[in-house]
Order: C-alpha cells, then sequence, then structure tokens
C-alpha cells in the first residue's frame, strides 16, 4: 500500500501550486470585493497547465491520466482551495471537472465531440442543475418534466440555487446537466439525464444574492418548451436518477477537496500569525489555549485528508475494477467526506479568527471570505450536511435506518 503521491503527482501539484501563489492568491481579494466574476486570464492558465483537462480523454482534447483522474482532480481542487480561500474558483473548477467527467462517461459521441475540447480549453462551463423550488436532497420528487418526441425532449420546469448561470449565458458559454421526468408514473426509475446548453431559447433566468463566493453567480433556470436534441441525453432513457447519484459522488469528493484546501490555508495563516503575535511578552503560541486548539485542528484535519485522498483513489480504483467495491460503499466513503470537510473546515476558520483577533474581521484578512464560501456546502450545495449523515446511516446501518423507506 502506497500513501505518497507519485513523482508526476507531486509535480502536477508543485505546478498547480506556483501558478495559483503567482496568479490566484493576489487577486483573490479582488474578486471577492468586485463581484464581476472569475478573470478570464485565470481560466485560461488553469486550461494552459491542464487542469480542465485532467477528467477528459486527449481525445477530446483533454490530458487524463487513465485511472487516476479523481486522484489529480482533488490535488489541483485542494490547490485553488489554498489559493482562493472564497471558493469561487475551485467551486467553478470543480463542478467542470466533475460533471464533465460524467459526460465523457455517458455522454454520446455527439456531445463529447461538441462540449469535452472547450471545457478543457477553459471556454465551456459545466454544471449540475437538479435542486427546485420544492427542495434539492428528495431528488425523486423532482417535477421538471421532459417529453420526448421527434427526437427531442420537450423540458418545461424550474430550477434554483444552480451555479455557474452566468457563467454558462453572459460571462462565457457553458451548460447544466439535468434530470427531468420523462415517465411520470415509474417514481425514481423514470427520470432521465440530460446536458442542457444554457442559451437553448425558451430558458430564462435570474440571480441570487449570496453571501459567499462572491466572484460565482448562483440563480434560477427556469425552462418554458425548451427543445433538447435526443443526443444531448446522458446514458439510458429513465436511468438518470442513477447517473445523478453516480455524479454526486464524483462532485462531492472534489467538494471536500476544496473545503481542505481552503481549511489548511486558514490553519497555516493563524499559525504563523500565533508564532510572531506578542502578548505580555511573549508569542500567542506560547499560550496553550492557542497551540493546543491548533494542534488538534491540525490532527483532525491531516487525517481527513488521508481519507479524503483515499476515497479519491478508491473512485478512480472502482472504474478501473468495477468489483472493487459498490457504488453504495463509495458513497459512504464520499459521504464521510462531505460532512465532515465543509462543518470542519467552519469551525476551524471561526477558531483561527479568534487566533487573530480584530484583523480578522476586516477585508484584508482572508479568514472572513474563507468562512463565507465554505458555509454553503454547510448548509446544503451538493448535499447538506444532514442529508450525509443520512446516506452514511443508510449504507451503515441498513434500511432501518431510512426515513423515506
Amino acid at each position: 500500500m502506497e500513501f505518497r503521491l507519485s513523482t508526476e503527482q507531486e509535480l502536477f501539484k508543485r505546478m498547480v501550486r506556483e501558478f495559483c501563489e503567482k496568479n490566484v492568491e493576489p487577486r483573490s481579494r479582488e474578486m471577492d470585493d468586485k463581484e464581476e466574476g472569475i478573470p478570464d486570464e485565470l481560466i485560461k492558465g488553469l486550461a494552459d497547465l491542464g487542469v480542465f483537462g485532467i477528467m477528459i480523454p486527449e481525445k477530446y482534447g483533454g490530458s487524463a491520466p487513465e485511472g487516476e483522474e479523481m486522484t489529480y482532480a482533488n490535488i489541483a481542487v485542494q490547490e485553488l482551495g489554498r489559493a482562493e480561500m472564497s471558493m469561487a474558483l475551485p467551486v467553478y473548477t470543480l463542478l467542470c471537472l466533475g460533471w464533465g467527467f460524467l459526460i465523457t462517461k455517458y455522454g454520446t459521441e455527439q456531445l463529447k465531440e461538441e462540449v469535452l475540447p472547450r471545457v478543457a480549453a477553459g471556454e465551456y462551463f459545466t454544471g449540475i442543475a437538479t435542486t427546485e423550488p420544492g427542495g434539492g436532497s428528495d431528488i425523486a420528487n423532482i417535477q421538471t418534466s421532459g417529453m420526448y418526441k421527434d427526437g427531442k425532449f420537450i423540458v418545461n420546469g424550474e430550477k434554483v440555487y444552480i451555479s455557474g448561470v452566468l457563467e454558462s449565458i453572459e460571462q462565457r458559454d457553458g451548460g447544466h446537466i439535468t434530470l427531468i421526468r420523462t415517465d411520470p408514473e415509474a417514481g425514481h426509475r423514470g427520470f432521465t439525464f440530460v446536458f442542457i446548453p444554457a442559451k437553448l431559447p425558451g430558458i430564462s433566468y435570474s440571480t441570487f444574492d449570496d453571501i459567499g463566493r462572491m466572484a460565482l453567480s448562483t440563480g434560477s433556470l427556469v425552462y418554458k418548451d425548451v427543445e433538447v436534441p435526443e443526443y444531448y441525453m446522458l446514458g439510458e432513457m429513465n436511468r438518470g436518477f442513477y447517473l445523478n447519484m453516480e455524479g454526486f459522488n464524483l462532485a462531492r469528493i472534489l467538494v471536500a477537496a476544496a473545503c481542505v484546501g481552503m481549511t489548511e490555508k486558514a490553519l497555516e495563516i493563524s499559525r504563523d500569525y500565533v508564532k510572531q503575535r506578542v502578548l505580555f511578552g511573549r508569542p500567542l503560541a506560547k499560550f496553550e489555549g492557542i497551540s493546543f486548539e491548533i494542534a488538534e485542528d491540525h490532527a483532525k484535519l491531516e487525517q481527513l485528508k488521508l481519507y479524503l485522498q483515499y476515497t479519491a483513489w478508491a473512485a478512480d480504483t472502482l472504474y478501473k475494477e468495477p468489483d472493487f467495491i459498490s457504488h453504495r460503499d463509495l458513497s459512504r466513503m464520499v459521504s464521510i467526506c462531505k460532512m465532515e470537510a465543509p462543518m470542519l473546515g467552519a469551525e476551524i476558520t471561526q477558531r483561527c479568527m479568534t487566533h487573530l483577533g480584530a484583523f480578522s474581521y476586516t477585508k484584508e484578512c482572508p479568514l472572513g471570505r474563507g468562512l463565507r464560501g465554505i458555509m454553503s456546502y454547510v448548509v446544503g450545495a451538493e448535499g447538506g450536511y444532514h442529508i450525509q449523515k443520512l446516506i452514511i446511516a443508510r449504507e451503515y446501518i441498513g434500511d432501518e435506518a431510512v426515513p423515506y423507506r
């Protein structure tokens, strides 16, 4: 069993970190303050490094290391989380990576040829649109319809709290993988997964005024008689529910990666500060009330970081060796990461702010924007805190712990 990154993975990590320290971190406050989106030159720079192509085969313009896609994505997103603590750029990237990978696995050849080269080049955003006004985590209750007629799906409905609305319509180009009800009588077996370009006729949109991730838009998408060609379908008709769950597993690994990266940076900021800040004639680090908190938080974060690396490796291995573990086992592992990473990150960041005192309450200090950003994943994005507990209980205890059965 090997716990070290390979030489190639270490080189990739160093390359991304150097780029982020030089180009991303110096602009992180500007991105949060101006609320004008992620600068094009940062997206292009990451694309030139191959970051947006690490989940995409070379055939479609990517640079995917076959069988190591999630491991490399985990590395990249953690580095982005360190550099851009508001989480806007890490979230933009992880959505393109995770949901783009689902297109790679289950999209038609025409869809892959149309979308994936542009994703790899940083020209095209891919996201997920499942949450509706009536709820998000209860996927089986989705109401958006997609009547199939003459080689097209006629889509009607509304999706809310969707990341990347402006990015896919105004700022760049893109679309969202969307779950639609194609057989109203079949329950969760009546959903189909389709990719819907955001500029198709019949789509209207609006945005919400979030408290964090200010350089990444969140909004709603309304579909009114939107005609979606059949080749935009992922997988098989009426099998979309299962692909949606698989996609969440991939995305949640990368969500945890972004949270771990941000938290690691927050803890380093606190560590460096307490070593040089003097109180009562001695550094703050001399006071056990401070240093022991940092020690405990470091220990917890290192444990989570290692388990996350193991989970990303397990996801890679599952695609190479389908009998390695079940998708349900992977769901349990992923939910442990998704449950722990945002909440632990929020708690650690708050403690770090108390170590820095009044300075942490200024915009000059990045901890505040880190806390606002990570809270999006505590409260719900890609599955809320309590939903992860439900998944873990379901897979570890069994159906006896499931309230909807």
